[in-house]
């Protein structure tokens, strides 16, 4: 026999000698390690001592008979095989054998040992087999807590990756509206500054007694136009910093209310003019004056934000003339639909069946974190419970339509 059969204790329990003597003889002749005692009590002290691998035992024995033996051993040891071994011919003491954990029975005198050493034998399989079973439970256990902590380690890390993209993009509006919000002031300070000088010329003619009908005629001419260009570049600036704080309020506050949807987009592409000024030549957004929805304002700024930074970093990368069309419509149940569509570059198939998975890019290693368009979906499939489909003409057109259920308050019919 192999070197792991010669490894196998087996534990014999007997009060009659010549039964022990032989079955020893008999097992070891076929390579089995053997211990025997020659009663219950001796037989339980042997099993602390010696931690066999399996028991043969009998059931009439004195001081302790087999039966508590079997409790005392699978109360200590329930994995450990247990063969009852015995002459008393009483079906009762079988089934509570069995009953109490008894692995096999087998009648003495044995007249064919072979019987013994096939039982034996398919006692330690089915041991072998539960060994494994256990093991491979324990490794599954601990391979699954490895997949969790793996998972939670993951979604941390994609929350962290959301808020940082999120920063990221409001760290872009607030740079790109103050670049716009840089034009406007810096025209209305000239133009204030011209004013103060040309006040002070007036004031110095009017106390000296040299001003002239003609110098005050052209001073208010030039005070009028100064004004006026210093409130239009003053109502412009103001209209940018109320569209930008509007919006980064949405985006960091994320609260229900009530607000009219395409003034609401408009603000939202005012504050991205920076993105797309140099990129795309229109912008068309079409949708009803009066709708009123209630919703996440700020899940509809990043969606168009993130749609529109697509366009132009994706789609009008290597083309000019770029336009985007943004059609909003409402349902008669109050669904909303929004259908954007560019006409860029366009996606391959393989790019379009990727086009929502997290961290996907094609400009990997350039500033891109493939985060954009997995944050689009994931609001609009779990913030707004909408869904969102994609289509895609390769070197001509992206689409995607948008559907949010139910944005109203009270759901009427709307004409659109």
């Amino acid at each position: 026999m192999d070197d792991k059969v010669k490894a196998v204790k087996i534990l014999v329990i007997d009060d009659e000698s010549y039964i022990r003597d032989s079955v020893k003889g008999f097992l070891e002749d076929y390579g089995y390690e053997v211990v025997d005692a020659e009663n219950g009590k001796k037989g339980i002290k042997c099993f602390e001592q010696e931690s066999p691998d399996l028991v043969l035992c009998d059931l009439r024995m004195p001081e302790m008979d087999g039966l508590e033996v079997l409790g005392t051993i699978v109360d200590r040891s329930p994995d450990t095989p247990i063969i009852i071994v015995s002459g008393a011919g009483n079906i009762s003491d079988t089934v509570e054998a069995l009953r109490m954990g008894a692995w096999d029975y087998i009648i003495k005198p044995v007249q064919d040992m072979t019987v013994l050493l096939h039982a034996i034998d398919k006692s330690l399989e089915r041991a072998a087999l539960i060994r494994e079973r256990e093991l491979y439970r324990k490794d599954l256990e601990t391979l699954n807590a490895r997949l969790v902590s793996s998972i939670d380690t993951l979604e941390k890390t994609k929350d962290r990756l959301v808020q940082s993209e999120k920063m990221a993009a409001l760290g872009g509006l607030v740079a790109g509206v103050a670049h716009e919000i840089n034009t406007p002031v810096g025209i209305a300070i000239t133009a204030a500054s011209f004013l103060k000088d040309k006040t002070r010329l007036i004031k110095e003619y009017y106390t000296s007694g040299s001003l002239k009908k003609s110098d005050l005629e052209s001073y208010l001419d030039n005070m009028d136009e100064v004004s006026l260009s210093i409130l239009i570049n003053m109502e412009r600036a103001a209209t940018l910093i109320k569209s930008f704080k509007q919006i980064a309020v949405d985006q960091s506050v994320e609260e229900k209310r009530i607000f009219n949807f395409k003034r609401y987009l408009k603000d939202v592409l005012i504050s991205l003019k920076p993105t797309y000024r140099n990129k795309v030549c229109s912008i068309e957004l079409k949708c009803v004056d009066d709708l009123e929805v209630f919703s996440y304002p700020g899940a509809y700024s990043q969606i168009i934000s993130n749609l529109l930074i697509n366009s132009i970093v994706h789609g009008f990368k290597d083309k000019k003339g770029g336009a985007v069309s943004i059609i909003i419509t409402l349902s008669e149940v109050g669904d909303l639909t929004i259908h954007y569509m560019d006409n860029g570059s366009g996606m391959t198939q393989e790019q379009l069946n990727k086009v929502f998975d997290p961290f996907y890019t094609t400009m990997r290693g350039q500033g891109g974190t493939g985060l954009g368009m997995s944050i689009v979906y994931n609001i609009v499939t779990q913030k707004l419970g909408g869904t969102i489909d994609c289509t895609s003409v390769y070197g001509k057109k992206t689409e995607f339509l948008i559907v949010i259920p139910k944005v109203l308050l009270e759901v009427s019919k709307v004409d659109n």
